[in-house]
């Protein structure tokens, strides 16, 4: 028995790229999940083929990551594409009112990372050469040279989430895809360095199966993934929180008391919208002998929800017993008033 083992350049990959997307299963939608986008692939020790690999199997890793439901894929390999559209508006030659602006694309909480680790063929020759087959007619007379050849094809892809804020690489979120098949092997000399669209020959050889095997083995454990809010986020809405705290962190004042209905100087400017509390403080003030008011304290009094909230004012409706006056004090219900300057 004659032996050779060789795997071969990752440039067969591609066929996946353009054939593989209807070999995957198919995933729903959910509501504002973590944004996600996915990077080249790296191949070590391909050489030049390495590029061309590498943003071929980011694309099939969008198509296939953007049916999925728990993350929101953003595009990361035709950005210069996106430029050139945004370039157009800049140069005049769109519509002031259509063109695309910059500073309008969406961030990412995570990246998608991979990277192929094993692509090839093993094949075991059988006979080759040997002495031809005893017998009569065709068969005798054409099995002069019989050998038996048998591929065993293994497509192996580690791959891993980071989280783009920390550079954590997120528990759970990572793994290795091996896809293997036997069969007929692929005739790379053939191929030429051309693409595969189109081409059903690798797609239908074991190599080509065992690479969509691989694919989605990964789709499957990416989708049973329940990704939390990405330090991006997380961070951006504690900045939104915090500023819409200053917002609210300040002394209103009763405006108007029209029977049960209580206006403020409070809106929406100030960060405030329907539904949100409002205590209301009578003010005491403390003076000294000579008559002159050294420090205002403020009692609290009563409670309001808002009904009615405009920009610079708003409405709520006092459900309680007690007498309200114009030009007490209205603050945030969870704001101490004392903590206020």
């Amino acid at each position: 028995m004659n032996s050779h083992v060789s795997f071969r350049s990752i440039r067969s990959l591609l066929a996946v790229l353009a054939l593989g997307a209807s070999c995957l299963p198919g995933i729903g939608a959910d509501k504002q999940p973590p944004t996600i986008v996915v990077a080249k692939t790296e191949a070590p020790r391909i050489g030049y083929w390495q590029p061309a690999m590498g943003d071929g199997l980011a694309q099939m890793m969008i198509t296939e990551l953007n049916k999925l439901d728990n993350v929101k894929v953003l595009e990361s390999v035709a950005l210069d594409d996106l430029r050139t559209e945004r370039n157009l508006g800049e140069n005049g030659e769109v519509a002031a009112g259509e063109a695309v602006k910059k500073g309008q694309w969406k961030g990412a909480d995570y990246t998608f990372k991979s990277v192929v680790t094993r692509f090839g063929s093993k094949e075991s020759n059988y006979g080759g050469g040997g002495a031809p087959l005893p017998g009569r007619g065709i068969l005798g007379g054409l099995a002069g040279s019989f050998s038996v050849k048998k591929s065993e094809n293994e497509v192996q892809i580690d791959w891993r989430i980071v989280d783009n804020a920390t550079r954590e690489v997120v528990k759970g979120a990572s793994g290795s895809a091996v896809g293997m098949e036997k069969g007929g092997g692929f005739n790379f000399g053939s191929w030429g360095g051309h693409g595969f669209a189109g081409d059903r020959e690798f797609m239908d050889s074991a190599l080509g199966k065992a690479t969509v095997k691989a694919i989605a083995q990964i789709v499957e454990s990416v989708k049973a993934i329940q990704l939390a809010p990405g330090g991006r986020s997380t961070s951006a809405a504690s900045e939104e929180q915090k500023a819409q705290a200053s917002l609210r962190k300040i002394r209103g004042t009763v405006e108007l008391v029209d029977g049960k209905e209580i206006w403020v100087s409070l809106g929406t400017k100030n960060g405030f919208a329907k539904g949100d509390k409002i205590k209301l403080y009578q003010p005491i003030e403390k003076k000294n002998q000579q008559g002159k008011v050294v420090l205002t304290t403020y009692k609290a009094v009563a409670e309001i929800e808002l009904v009615k909230v405009q920009k610079d004012k708003s409405m709520g409706v006092d459900m309680g017993s007690a007498t309200i006056a114009e030009g007490w004090a209205a603050v945030d219900a969870a704001i101490d008033i004392d903590s206020i300057e």
